[in-house]
């Protein structure tokens, strides 16, 4: 067990394993280094994405669709999967890889840190160091709703080029209506990035009093990064109008049996923000 705690702790992005100084001190960086990034025109077609896949399935094909609106091309959407044994998500797969999406399958060894930690694989680390355009990742328990903006893609990389300091910019996450047993927690830690002192300070400082949007150094499930860059700290999510649903926030998914399954086949060290309670200790932030 010890061990296994130590590979998740080592999974967890830089970022929550700094002391606070060197935060502070790696969000200076960032702004000292934001005039010098590049800006880059929105071309679908050079844009490849990361859907992190372990058994959850039901929403995959609604988020390929969704990408294949926005001028994606279906072979630069890659389904990394990280050990899935349910049959109905190794179907699903199969016949996303059957409509042109590439399906690949992490070693045993590369899923020993979770599926929510590619970038430790060094097969995986290598490819999207070599990739020159922005790319998005995505968690495969997200529904984009019918009313979300169509031109959501445009506005994370308009984000993402006006404010260059910031590395990866997110779809907000909505928490209307969630219906789980700790939905006041969940409502709690998602409000908190909202009124978070250090957040209110860098969203005043970087975006504008009058900005609708918001500076946070949490984890994102669905967000563009900066070419060549993993889990980052500085990073905008977009205005609430662009919000998503985060599925496992809502009885309907939680009670299903794909869920169900999921929770009985995950690695126990790592889990996520939702119905159950979080695998290993919560993150912190400055």
């Amino acid at each position: 067990m010890a061990s296994e705690q130590r590979d998740w702790k080592r999974s967890r992005p830089l970022w929550f394993r700094l002391p606070p100084l060197l935060r502070i001190g790696w969000i200076l960086t960032a702004l000292a280094q934001g005039p010098f990034q590049r800006r880059w025109p929105l071309d679908p077609d050079r844009i490849r994405t990361l859907l992190l896949v372990r058994d959850l399935y039901s929403p995959l094909p609604a988020l390929v669709e969704s990408l294949l609106k926005q001028g994606l091309l279906a072979q630069h959407i890659l389904l990394l999967d990280s050990g899935s044994t349910n049959p109905a998500c190794l179907a699903t797969l199969a016949a996303l890889e059957q409509s042109g999406c590439r399906w690949i399958r992490l070693s045993p060894q590369e899923q020993r840190f979770g599926p929510y930690a590619p970038w430790l694989s060094p097969r995986l680390r290598a490819q999207i160091r070599s990739w020159r355009y922005p790319f998005i990742v995505s968690d495969p328990d997200l529904a984009l709703p019918t009313s979300i903006p169509s031109d959501w893609l445009a506005q994370l990389f308009s984000m993402l080029n006006q404010h260059r300091s910031v590395l990866k910019v997110a779809l907000s996450l909505t928490i209307r209506g969630i219906t789980v047993q700790n939905s006041a927690a969940i409502k709690a830690h998602e409000e908190c990035l909202y009124r978070q002192t250090a957040y209110r300070l860098l969203t005043r400082c970087l975006l504008g009093r009058s900005s609708e949007a918001t500076i946070c150094t949490t984890d994102t499930t669905f967000a563009l990064y900066r070419p060549a860059k993993f889990f980052s700290t500085l990073s905008i999510r977009l205005p609430l109008r662009y919000a998503i649903k985060h599925l496992p926030w809502y009885s309907q998914f939680c009670e299903s049996a794909e869920y169900h399954y999921y929770q009985a086949h995950k690695l126990k060290l790592f889990g996520e923000w939702s119905s159950v309670e979080h695998a290993g200790p919560p993150d912190r932030v400055v």
